[in-house]
């Protein structure tokens, strides 16, 4: 039966069935776009979006209409214009969708603008109007093409439109784009741009690595990957520093060709050149690959790097713990930092200097959190709404009140006499804050201060004779107001406030126990009651006057704008100055933030001592895990963990599950992440050799939506591992093998783990129950057997959670079971069955003790077996007490 067609847009049967027609002409689009249509009061999706729309944002289909005639049906949903910009933040935030947005203009339905997670900057006032901080948004290219050896060359291009640089780097991968990945998770970016070319079967896998890291993929034509208008374009996006050659021409990062050829793709998406308000704002940098440590997909979440969508807790991961931060800035530059772990000696102790110096002196690291940072609003986000011409004056304001605070900040730096500090944070802060003093006069100089307090900004009425005249009739309607106020006072006989906002002006307010006193009096109009205001109302008289303050107020605002746009500019002038203070408060709050966490541990965070990359020394005493020991009603036994190439670079560790395996050898590599930040480590003591790659196989899961099967997974990672890790790599692995059967799980492990330990002599902790990997010790010298230890009783078992040489002489898998509450008879049952494998097992063991036995032995047992076999007056269980008793005699 079909549906009857449903008239909810106001439209006529004709006027339904031509947009029909025209909204299934649209070329198709991918499922991860959704159209509106602007209806002028109202907004509507259709088709498979309206379906996608009511089930994502309503959660339910109720709300879908059927539109247009009986052969021909559209399904249709509204959206008022209050839902409508809840759901776009929901796409572009949240979803990682894109947006397309239709009006009809002259009865010809066009694309008005559109926007994706990379490019937000049509998007800007409804996202991020009323917040006075933005995101990081960075879109990338990736160009692929190879060398005469046939070597899968990428390039990469990527655009950070917070931070208002160009990055370029090209490098050499392997079949599993293993590289690329680990610069997808460094850059983090919110969109990537591909080339579209199904005759290449390497681009589907390169564009399932980047989907794989959570980012969503654009692909375009070949044509938008050259070259031929970059240079123009960059010498109009980039701010040339003084006495630098104004040519993008002459860029060294240019040299990089595959590289340019994705920037080029990356600025004509994001269409910079057309928007004036991106000239000469932009930065260009080389991205090194060997700059950072490598961290894959896999890595950053055994590691619990980043929280999983619907965490609640802090405390579940390691940015989570870390971020103590009191600025919008800093809370982009921490998780920057946490995807890019450094392998720069030198950086890293710098880090490690100012985190030392915060951690010594309480008084400065109290005084940053608790007084001077948490006063710093987003500089980059007030900056960027400056350059887009979309300031007002009270967004410079906050700028002078930020900068105001500068030098009280400084002060407090100032009583640390360390050098490090001193010279990374607050000698450029003081030049900073010296090179802001014009923007300070020049706001002081223009609005009107003795207004700001009522959250009124003016320019100062001293500027023209019509401002003067205006301010003058406005002085004059105040004082007329406030004769009001007492007059209303005194026939009241209750204490009554002159108020004002932007939504009712001026206006009277009594606190709630007062409220009755004028509910009960006619002569005035009470506008609103609430709890924590009082009641707001006003005269007949006040009325009067506010209207004409209001009038007057409005034509002092039209008049001065052409005042308040010459200062906007005067402001965008600053931006780079800005910036570099952004940047550096940002670095500030970061290192106070690791300060914070380490001081606030209730056990010791103590600093690493940190060894050139190649050192080949890991030991770390009493380590903790920094997650785990925060949480509630946990006592964390902390324990060591030693490496040192050509003496132990592996660790086999067994053990009961649940007996903290995986969480000690998670500790260990959490531990190494931390101090390539630049952060103290929960040790005693450490000492780490720097690492070029914290590699990860833990806990593998379904990937259904990639049809990838547990085992499937494992093997995916795993020859990740093996053909990225080297001697100087650190490398953990949990329960490899699990994913098929027993006897070829264990000989995979088996496999990988004497190549990691003979081959690639990487630092590894590889946790197992298949005990044959104990054995591997008796080949390979640098193999080392440890266990967490347990202690069981016939009905018990008690966990210790510390980690001793040797392997584990046994399973606990029934103790385990019996601890989860299995019903009796199950765990009794599988005791038998376990008696029974291993008698099995023993058995099988015992061959080779048999095949030392004579073949003249052997013939004399059978003989004797086949002549019992033979006397018919035995019974069964005779027949098999005598050739039991032969045995024993014979073999």
């Amino acid at each position: 039966m079909a549906i009857k067609p449903i008239n909810h847009l106001n439209l006529d049967p004709e006027q339904q069935k031509t947009f029909v027609r025209y909204y299934k002409s649209l070329p198709e689009k991918p499922l991860t776009t959704v159209r509106f249509f602007n209806r002028q009061d109202y907004y509507t999706v259709h088709g498979q979006d309206a379906t996608f729309a009511a089930k994502d944002f309503y959660k339910t289909n109720h709300s879908i209409k059927i539109i247009g005639s009986d052969n021909e049906t559209l399904e249709s949903l509204i959206f008022n214009k209050a839902n409508f910009e809840a759901y776009i933040k929901q796409l572009l935030l949240v979803n990682q969708y894109r947006v397309e947005i239709f009006i009809n203009r002259g009865g010809k339905w066009t694309l008005d603008y559109k926007g994706s997670p990379g490019n937000l900057s049509q998007f800007e006032d409804l996202l991020f109007g009323n917040v006075e901080q933005i995101e990081a948004n960075t879109v990338i290219a990736l160009k692929l093409s190879s060398d005469f050896k046939n070597n899968k060359i990428i390039g990469l291009g990527a655009v950070d439109s917070v931070e208002r640089k160009f990055q370029l780097s090209e490098f050499t991968d392997d079949e599993y784009f293993s590289h690329t990945e680990c610069m997808v998770i460094k850059v983090s970016p919110k969109e990537c741009v591909l080339m579209l070319d199904g005759s290449n079967p390497d681009m589907e896998q390169l564009k399932k690595v980047v989907e794989r890291c959570g980012v969503l993929v654009t692909t375009r034509k070949k044509t938008d990957f050259g070259t031929d208008s970059l240079v123009q374009d960059l010498n109009k996006l980039i701010s040339f520093e003084e006495g630098q050659q104004p040519n993008a021409h002459t860029l060294p990062q240019l040299e990089l060709e595959i590289a340019s050829s994705a920037l080029a793709a990356a600025i004509k998406y994001l269409e910079l050149s057309s928007d004036s308000d991106n000239l000469n704002q932009f930065t260009v940098e080389n991205l090194s690959y060997d700059k950072f440590v490598h961290l894959d997909s896999a890595g950053v979440e055994a590691l619990n790097l980043l929280p999983a969508a619907g965490t609640m807790s802090k405390n579940d991961s390691i940015l989570g713990i870390f971020d103590k931060c009191r600025t919008p800035h800093g809370h982009r530059l921490l998780t920057q930092w946490i995807r890019q772990p450094l392998r720069d000696l030198n950086k890293i102790n710098e880090r490690l200097n100012i985190v030392e110096t915060l951690i010594n002196d309480t008084d400065v690291r109290q005084q940053l959190y608790d007084q001077h940072l948490r006063l710093i609003p987003d500089l980059q986000a007030l900056m960027r709404k400056i350059q887009r011409k979309r300031a007002s004056l009270q967004d410079c304001y906050r700028i002078y009140q930020a900068v105001e605070k500068l030098p009280a900040l400084v002060e407090t730096l100032n009583n640390s006499d360390y050098k490090t500090l001193q010279s990374v944070i607050t000698m450029p802060l003081k030049e900073l804050v010296k090179d802001m003093s014009n923007y300070q006069s020049m706001i002081e100089e223009t609005i009107d201060f003795n207004l700001v307090q009522r959250g009124d900004y003016l320019i100062q009425s001293g500027f023209d004779e019509e401002l003067q005249e205006m301010r003058n009739q406005m002085n004059d309607l105040e004082a007329k107001m406030k004769s009001n106020l007492a007059k209303t006072s005194g026939q009241l006989k209750i204490q009554v406030k002159l108020d004002s906002n932007s939504q009712y002006g001026f206006f009277f307010k009594v606190p709630l126990k007062d409220a009755k006193t004028v509910s009960n009096n006619k002569s005035y109009e009470v506008l609103d009651t609430t709890k924590g205001g009082g009641m707001r109302f006003r005269s007949s008289k006040l009325t009067e006057i506010n209207s004409d303050y209001q009038s007057i107020h409005q034509k002092y605002l039209e008049h001065q704008k052409t005042i308040v746009e010459e200062v906007i500019k005067t402001a965008s002038s600053y931006s780079a100055t800005l910036l570099n203070l952004s940047r550096t408060l940002a670095q500030l709050d970061v290192l106070t933030s690791f300060a914070m966490l380490a001081a606030s541990s209730l056990r010791p965070y103590v600093r690493p001592i940190l060894h050139p990359q190649g050192t080949g020394l890991l030991d770390l005493k009493q380590i903790r895990h920094p997650c785990v020991e925060l949480q509630d009603s946990i006592s964390y036994i902390p324990n060591d963990a030693y490496f040192k190439q050509g003496e132990c670079t592996f660790n086999v560790i067994t053990g009961p599950n649940m007996g903290g395996k995986s969480t000690y050898i998670r500790s260990v590599a959490v531990a190494v992440f931390m101090a390539h930040l630049g952060s103290f480590v929960p040790c005693e003591a450490a000492e780490i050799s720097v690492v070029d790659a914290i590699l990860a196989r833990v806990g593998a899961n379904d990937s259904q939506i990639k049809g990838l099967s547990t085992f499937m997974v494992e093997m995916i990672e795993t020859v990740s591992i093996l053909k990225k890790a080297t001697a100087e790599s650190l490398v953990i692995i949990d329960e490899l093998g699990r994913g098929t059967s027993t006897y070829e799980g264990c000989g995979i492990a088996c496999a990988i783990a004497e190549r990691l330990a003979s081959e690639t002599k990487a630092f590894t902790l590889f946790a197992t129950h298949f005990h044959e990997l104990t054995k591997l010790s008796e080949n390979i010298t640098t193999i080392v057997n440890k266990h967490v230890s347990a202690v069981t009783t016939d009905d018990s078992l008690t966990l210790l959670y510390q980690v001793q040489p040797g392997s584990c002489d046994k399973s606990f898998g029934i103790h385990v079971a019996a601890m989860a509450k299995f019903p009796t008879s199950v765990i009794q049952d599988a005791s038998k069955k376990l008696a029974l494998l291993e008698s099995f097992e023993t058995n099988q063991n015992n061959d080779d003790v048999q095949k030392e036995i004579s073949e003249q032995t052997k013939e004399k047992f059978l003989n004797e077996c086949k002549r019992c076999a033979q006397e018919c007056d035995l019974s069964d269980e005779e027949l098999f007490s005598r050739i039991k008793k032969l045995r024993t005699e014979y073999l």
